[in-house]
């Protein structure tokens, strides 16, 4: 994100927000009614969209955890009316979990959680039953980890993290881990993440149609470099689009990453490049359901917001 000169506090976040930025935005977390209410309500908040054939609603901006383990900023996020929660069991090893789910107490059916796990199989290792099996129970494992740290007995949405070979996601195991685990109620959605092979992936994904929900890279760009690990990657973005329109006629639910990663956008000649231009480069395609949006401070949240005006 763009660099600032001043760190914005919470404080002045929420005052010099809630009139302008936020004027796009849902109405504040009901915290005192019930659970089932909270989720009607929550159904019934403008500007929502469906995640393809889920079922879930969510807001097209979505908070990416990744980078901060500031619970204030997170709250501050859901208090500007987002719903949309991106974490994962490896980030801050399981402590971002913890901190989203010290952030969502009391809020559990006003957001949507999405984490991630990983099962730990190579293409290699499909030909040994011993190797499916010790994958299988790490993913199980996970997911518990996953459920405790984030104080909530389900999640919205579990993806693979960072998927590279189809062979690996459709094998028979791992597609019934997904399915047991739905059938117990731990999960409502699944699907996988990739950050390589997008492509490729996501027309296995439409022509199997097992995975609820894909999460992959998409920017202006068709490129990115990552801010932290400085890894590079670069997709054909005709074909990936020609695969994302498929996928959605397909009733698949689309999560763009990487959204900021390919730069800053210029809204047009003279104009001065944004990061909130960018993202409404992607608001503008209507190829994805909702983004997450990497997000490590105030100022980079009030930048993100604009993108919703």
């Amino acid at each position: 994100m763009a660099k600032n000169h001043k760190h914005l506090s919470r404080k002045e976040f929420l005052k010099t927000s809630a009139a302008g930025i936020l004027g796009f935005c849902f109405s504040s977390i009901g915290v005192k009614d019930s659970d089932s209410a909270n989720q009607k309500k929550n159904e019934e908040r403008p500007g929502l969209v469906e995640l393809g054939r889920t079922g879930i609603k969510v807001t097209p901006l979505g908070f990416g955890a990744s980078r901060t383990m500031e619970q204030s900023l997170v709250m501050a996020a859901l208090e500007a009316g987002l719903n949309f929660l991106d974490t994962g069991r490896s980030y801050f090893r399981g402590q971002n979990e913890m901190m989203i789910g010290r952030a969502t107490a009391g809020l559990r059916k006003e957001v949507v959680i999405q984490s991630k796990l990983n099962p730990g199989l190579t293409s290699q290792q499909l030909n040994s039953p011993a190797e499916i099996k010790r994958a299988v129970a790490e993913m199980e494992a996970s997911l518990q980890a996953s459920l405790r740290a984030l104080q909530t007995d389900y999640l919205d949405i579990i993806l693979i993290h960072g998927a590279v070979s189809p062979e690996v996601i459709f094998q028979e195991e791992v597609r019934r881990f997904f399915e047991d685990a739905r059938r117990k109620g731990m999960i409502r959605a699944y699907g996988f993440s990739c950050h390589t092979n997008q492509v490729e992936l996501l027309r296995a994904a439409n022509k199997k149609l097992f995975y609820d929900v894909v999460m992959l890279p998409y920017n202006h760009q068709g490129a990115y470099v990552h801010a932290n690990s400085g890894r590079a990657g670069k997709w054909d973005q005709v074909a990936l689009e020609e695969e994302m329109d498929k996928a959605r006629q397909n009733g698949l639910g689309l999560i763009a990453m990487k959204t900021c990663s390919g730069g800053q956008l210029a809204a047009g000649p003279g104009a001065e490049p944004t990061f909130e231009e960018a993202l409404r480069w992607i608001l503008r395609r209507s190829k994805v359901h909702t983004m997450a949006v990497a997000m490590a401070n105030y100022n980079q949240l009030k930048e993100d917001l604009r993108a919703l005006q």
